[in-house]
C-alpha cells in the first residue's frame, strides 16, 4: 500500500492512541506517537511530519497558545484536534489559534479518516458531530465571545483557585495588569462577584463544574 504521509499522534491515553494508530496505519499512514509536549517539539525538530493529531485538552500543553506557536513554526504541519468532548467556545478558541480541524473520539472510522484526509489537504475539517454542535440552536446562553483569549485564561485560573498575585506570577505580568483584566471581565459580563463569574464560566462552557474550586 502506498504511504500517504507521516502522522504524529500527541496523546496520553494509551487505548485511544493504540486504536487510532491501528486505524491510521491500516489506511496507509506512517504513524508515530509522543506523550509529552517536550517530546512533541523534539520530534518536530528531528522528523518531517505531515499532520499532528492531538487531544490538546488532555495533553500537557501549557495553554492553547502552544498550539498557535507550533502552527506558526516554519513548514509546520496542520493540526487535527481529536477530543473526547468540545464546546462552541473551545471551537472558537481553536479557530483563533489557527486550528480549524476538529474531530471527536466518539466519531466512527469513516469520519476520522475523512477528517484526517481533509486536514492533510489543508482544508477545514470538522467532523459531523462537531458540525452538529456548531449548528445546534441554544437558548439564552451567555456570550463568552465578549472575552479575549487572555481574559478567558484568567477566568480559568480564577476557577482553579489562584489569587490575583498568583495569576500575575504564573502569567509573568504585573499585579496591576491582572486587576485590570479582572475589572474588564466583570464589566463585559455584567457580574459583580467571583461566584457569579464562575457560574457564567460553567454555563458558557469555559470550565467544567469539577474545575470550580470554592
Amino acid at each position: 500500500m502506498k504511504q500517504k504521509g507521516d502522522i504524529l499522534i500527541a496523546d496520553t491515553q494509551f487505548l485511544t492512541t493504540e486504536a487510532l494508530k491501528s486505524v491510521l496505519a491500516a489506511d496507509g499512514y506512517r504513524v508515530s506517537v509522543v506523550s509529552s509536549r517536550n517530546d512533541l517539539l523534539a520530534h518536530l525538530e528531528e522528523h518531517e511530519v505531515s499532520l499532528i493529531v492531538t487531544d490538546y485538552i488532555l495533553f500537557d500543553f501549557r495553554s492553547i497558545n502552544d498550539l498557535k506557536e507550533i502552527g506558526a513554526r516554519p513548514s509546520s504541519p496542520p493540526i487535527l484536534v481529536l477530543s473526547n468532548a468540545i464546546s462552541k467556545m473551545q471551537i472558537r478558541e481553536l479557530d483563533q489559534a489557527g486550528v480549524r480541524n476538529i474531530a471527536l473520539k466518539t466519531d466512527d472510522r469513516v469520519e476520522l479518516l475523512h477528517a484526517t484526509a481533509s486536514a492533510l489537504k489543508g482544508k477545514k475539517a470538522y467532523s459531523g458531530n462537531v458540525l452538529d454542535l456548531l449548528l445546534k440552536q441554544e437558548g439564552p446562553v451567555e456570550d463568552a465571545c465578549l472575552l479575549t483569549s487572555s481574559e478567558i485564561e484568567i477566568v480559568r485560573l480564577i476557577s482553579a483557585g489562584l489569587t490575583t498575585k498568583e495569576i500575575a506570577t504564573k502569567k509573568h505580568v504585573s499585579f496591576h495588569t491582572v486587576m485590570t483584566h479582572r475589572k474588564n471581565i466583570f464589566r463585559k459580563l455584567g457580574v459583580t462577584s467571583s461566584p457569579e463569574l464562575m457560574m457564567f464560566a460553567i454555563k458558557a462552557g469555559l470550565i467544567d463544574n469539577i474545575e470550580y474550586h470554592i
